[in-house]
């Protein structure tokens, strides 16, 4: 196998170097995936440098260590596939429809006062809206630019790279999200401490560890996306989590009971944004989605579990609207008014005005009013 691992190493090589002959030149890229291209070809070089390192290096070739060569060449070979099939599959179908998201994820970042980079922006995404942070590149699923309800999870997006990015001028972000989580797990070690005074059996399993978890590795991440694209577009971002429950998962009270998982409940994602909503200064408006909100589950059947109100309390659900809307003013991100005059968060939210007066007759409104603003984006 120590000839095996050689020849990979080999192809690998060459693959990169093939990857870098499929990033289009100037003329191609045009203005805004530029910076991709760039990223992409610092990237792929120092791939080919490590690949060369472990085909040569006499460390590496010495027959104690060809695990670890495999193990370098496993993880090299996935970091390639993840370039192939993300950013240069961005910039290889780079379309019409790509030039007006860039053009309109930049309005958002300045309408905002975003301060970071303007993220690339690719119709590229085959699972929903996804921002690969390291890259400054965010997918949108191939038709969201011809419509207008969905447009508002690119706010949630840009929330992440607040999270993931080490860059100063988002530590007043970050550390109210850790202040956050200090909440959180106090909170839950709290509780657990009580629910072990009542164990029938000291070995019982309790899911509340699997909650705590939970909030810690991902849900306070999630929420605070889901707080901070609430702050700095409105309304609209309620309406559009609703559509989007509407559409996808109906499980809208899952909780983990073995495992984490990534996603808080949909009904406690919705109670936050409400939450944060109101302490802008929304709270007519939250009452209308949550009287639709109500009536959706009602309508689906849905059931709530006994532990639901344990794994997500409202007291932290709160507590994340209260440490997010302190973090948003922080990074000097513009917060939400009723009275805004930006054309951007404008359209998203008059859309969800103009569906609800006569949602079966909405389309010609959005197509018109889809068109007006592509003419007057600059």
């Amino acid at each position: 196998m120590h000839s095996y691992i050689n020849g990979a190493i080999k192809e690998a090589i060459g693959k990169g170097k093939a990857l870098m002959q499929k990033i289009p030149g100037a003329r191609e890229l045009g203005l805004y995936f530029s910076p991709l291209a760039t990223t992409a070809n610092r990237e792929i070089e120092g791939f080919i440098a490590e690949l060369n390192h472990i085909y040569s290096d006499e460390g590496y070739n010495n027959v104690i260590n060809i695990r670890q060569k495999f193990v370098q060449y496993k993880r090299i070979s996935g970091e390639l596939s993840h370039i192939e099939n993300v950013v240069i599959a961005a910039m290889s179908r780079k379309a019409t429809d790509d030039d007006f998201v860039n053009k309109l994820v930049h309005e958002i970042c300045q309408e905002i006062n975003y301060p970071l980079p303007t993220p690339v922006a690719s119709c590229l995404s085959q699972k929903y809206y996804n921002i690969y942070p390291s890259y400054n590149l965010i997918c949108i699923p191939l038709l969201e630019s011809e419509f207008l309800l969905h447009l508002a999870d690119i706010y949630h997006e840009l929330g992440h790279p607040l999270v993931s990015l080490d860059n100063p001028k988002v530590e007043g972000f970050q550390k109210n999200l850790g202040y956050f989580n200090v909440t959180v797990k106090k909170h839950f070690e709290d509780e657990i401490s009580r629910r072990e005074l009542n164990k029938a059996a000291p070995d019982d399993f309790d899911p509340i560890h699997v909650y705590k978890e939970s909030w810690l590795a991902n849900w306070s991440i999630e929420f605070f996306c889901d707080l901070f694209a609430a702050y700095t577009l409105g309304p609209a971002y309620l309406w559009s989590n609703l559509h989007m429950c509407t559409s996808m998962s109906w499980d809208v009270y899952r909780i983990p009971t073995f495992q984490k998982i990534s996603h808080p409940p949909d009904d406690a994602r919705m109670k936050a944004i409400m939450f944060g909503l109101e302490l802008i200064g929304f709270t007519d408006e939250v009452a209308e989605v949550k009287e639709k909100w109500e009536e959706f589950k009602m309508i689906i059947g849905a059931k709530k579990d006994s532990e639901f109100n344990i794994a997500v309390p409202d007291k932290l659900l709160r507590s994340a609207a209260e440490f997010c809307l302190v973090a948003t003013k922080e990074i000097k991100c513009d917060i939400a008014t009723k009275d805004m005059t930006k054309s951007v968060s404008n359209l998203l939210n008059s859309a969800w005005v103009e569906f609800w007066k006569d949602p079966e007759n909405f389309a010609p409104w959005e197509k018109s009013a889809l068109n007006d603003f592509r003419t007057n984006l600059r």
